[in-house]
């Protein structure tokens, strides 16, 4: 199976957890002239937005290198609008992390998943 159809598929497992849980979720598709897009998912839920970009892992360790300058720029704006969630989800095995972006030292190679609390 593919690197692309591993993570869509995982892009689509998480957006449906989180509509069973109440949330209202789209998902995000590239933009043709730019070629990605500053995350894949968006859910609300009682009036607070959280935007969620979605990775596969196949190591404990995950590269930092794999967040794309244009999501911590959309971070940035999205925090500057006045919203305060934005996460990177993490799906190592069958488990999954949420980890806000904002709390990521990028000054770090990677995140240790083993030093990370499960979502699920």
């Amino acid at each position: 199976m593919s690197n692309k159809k591993i993570g869509n598929d995982f892009e689509k497992e998480l957006a449906k957890i989180l509509s069973n849980n109440g949330f209202w979720v789209t998902l995000l598709t590239p933009k043709t002239h730019v070629g990605s897009q500053p995350a894949d998912l968006i859910a609300v839920k009682d009036g607070k937005a959280i935007l969620i970009d979605c990775k596969t892992c196949n190591n404990y360790l995950f590269p930092l290198s794999r967040i794309e300058q244009n999501q911590i720029e959309a971070s940035r704006k999205f925090f500057s609008c006045g919203n305060t969630r934005y996460f990177i989800a993490i799906k190592y095995n069958e488990d999954i992390y949420l980890i806000p972006i904002n709390k990521i030292n990028f000054e770090e190679k990677s995140i240790d998943l083993r030093l990370q609390k499960k979502w699920m």
